[in-house]
């Protein structure tokens, strides 16, 4: 009995043996190669602006430059400039010209006809009027334009903030997207290298196909990733050169520029210098003057109004009363009855303060909130930020431990194909963490009222 048990074991043994030294059919597997890269040809109208690598400071430069959506706001303020001219216009002297011509016929006996001794004429008139009183109307109004003329500027220079937050987050996505690209075209490396380790186990015998079909698998989802990421990366490109105000066919290489840290010492002094700061802030309180002015020309919609002229008139001597004539006059003007046109704009002034003073704490308690919520935004990144680094080298690791136990023959080659896919999720999410560190600083700098022009 015990005779038969060893003749099975040994013939086991030997079955083994002969299994472990023939070799199986080679894979039927195709290489992935790695494509071009698609480009969009260089050129464009704006091909010389940027020379060589674009800094964060330079493309914020660029945009409040190139970026044609300030000029609306722009014209805004021109446009104010003009209303405020239009008002002020009625404290400054007016001076009119006239000149006539006239022909007469008269119809009518001889004797009536032989007392004229012109029957044509011609006379010049210049009148000049001055207002001198009227309750501080016109004043009020003229007060009224230079407060919305200055909420205009307010606006300009929150576009103008906007703006520079927009081109530091699409500057910093497109540095992203370009470290993606690297992590990228490292994973497709290291599959390259796994392809050729599985293939070199196979070549030895120690390997199966399917270990080489598995490493070829991962490679060509490996160069998947990395045309994607390629794709990303030039659709970023592209939508910073539409933020910066600049032809897409513009060439383009963004640095390795980073948002510095805020030193923030005591949080509430921080919060009330923000606020002081904020075009927002800024703007809600030139729109109270602007209420308050309007206000009070509103009570004075219908009161008397006191104005002086002098006048000059030049006419034909010849004609009955024709010469030169001049005068000096003062012109008073009572509104007796106004339909309740000045309670009606009493009422729309005094609703339209009340707005603007409750829009000011809207936009007190929003600046707050922003800033309360962009310190957050910036400690947690700045904490995954670490936590991501610390994933990377703990990936690395394991990739080194899983390749090392597979050479050996005491590993399995899908335990490197999950290690490698970990190290690709750790670097993707470190170099997003970075980015993200970076995008909500600028958020903060933002909130904070610290992004102005140079």
């Amino acid at each position: 009995m015990k005779s038969r048990i060893c003749v099975a074991l040994a013939t086991i043994g030997f079955t083994c043996i002969a299994l472990a030294q023939s070799k199986a059919p080679p894979p039927n597997a195709k290489d992935v190669p790695v494509p071009n890269r698609p480009t969009i040809p260089a050129g464009g109208k704006d091909a010389a602006v940027v020379n060589g690598t674009l800094t964060a400071e330079e493309a914020v430069r660029i945009a409040l430059a190139k970026q044609p959506s300030l000029e609306s706001v722009r014209q805004a303020i021109i446009e104010a400039q003009g209303r405020s001219r239009q008002l002020r216009s009625r404290l400054l002297p007016q001076v009119g010209v006239t000149q006539s011509y006239w022909k007469s016929r008269f119809v009518g006996d001889e004797p009536d006809r032989l007392q004229l001794t012109n029957l044509n004429g011609n006379g010049t008139a210049a009148v000049l009027t001055q207002l001198v009183f009227d309750f501080n109307h016109s004043s009020d109004l003229v007060r009224q334009a230079n407060a919305l003329k200055l909420v205009a500027v307010h606006d300009l220079a929150r576009a103008k903030a906007d703006l520079m937050l927009q081109a530091l987050e699409g500057y910093y996505i497109v540095g992203e997207a370009r470290r993606l690209v690297a992590v990228n075209e490292r994973n497709v490396s290291n599959r390259n290298q796994q392809l050729d380790l599985a293939r070199a186990r196979f070549n030895s015998g120690l390997g199966g196909p399917d270990d080489v079909l598995t490493a070829q698998t991962a490679k060509g989802d490996a160069v998947i990733s990395l045309v994607q990421a390629r794709s990303t990366e030039d659709s970023a490109k592209v939508s910073l050169l539409q933020t910066l105000g600049l032809d897409p066919q513009t060439p383009i290489t963004v640095g390795e520029d980073g948002a510095n840290p805020i030193s923030i010492e005591k949080f509430d002094e921080f919060v009330a210098r923000s606020i002081e700061r904020r075009p927002e802030v800024l703007r809600a309180k030139a729109s109270i003057d602007a209420a308050r002015f309007g206000a009070r020309a509103a009570k004075t919609t219908s009161a008397p109004v006191l104005s002086g002229n002098v006048a000059f008139n030049s006419g034909d001597p010849g004609y009955p009363g024709g010469g030169s004539t001049s005068g000096v006059g003062l012109i008073l003007s009572v509104p007796l009855y106004d339909g309740e046109l000045q309670a009606g704009a009493v009422q729309t002034a005094n609703a339209a303060l009340k707005s603007a003073q409750s829009d000011l704490a809207t936009v007190q308690l929003q600046v707050k909130t922003d800033i309360s919520q962009a310190y957050l935004a910036v400690r947690s990144a700045e904490q995954q930020d670490s936590a991501a680094k610390i994933n990377v080298v703990n990936a690395r690791e394991s990739l080194r431990l899983a390749e090392g136990r597979y050479r050996s023959g005491v590993g399995l080659f899908l335990d490197i194909i999950n290690a490698q896919a970990a190290l690709l999720a750790a670097e993707t999410a470190a170099e997003t963490s970075q980015a993200d560190v970076y995008q909500q600083r600028a958020s903060l700098q933002h909130a904070a009222g610290l992004l102005t022009p140079p």
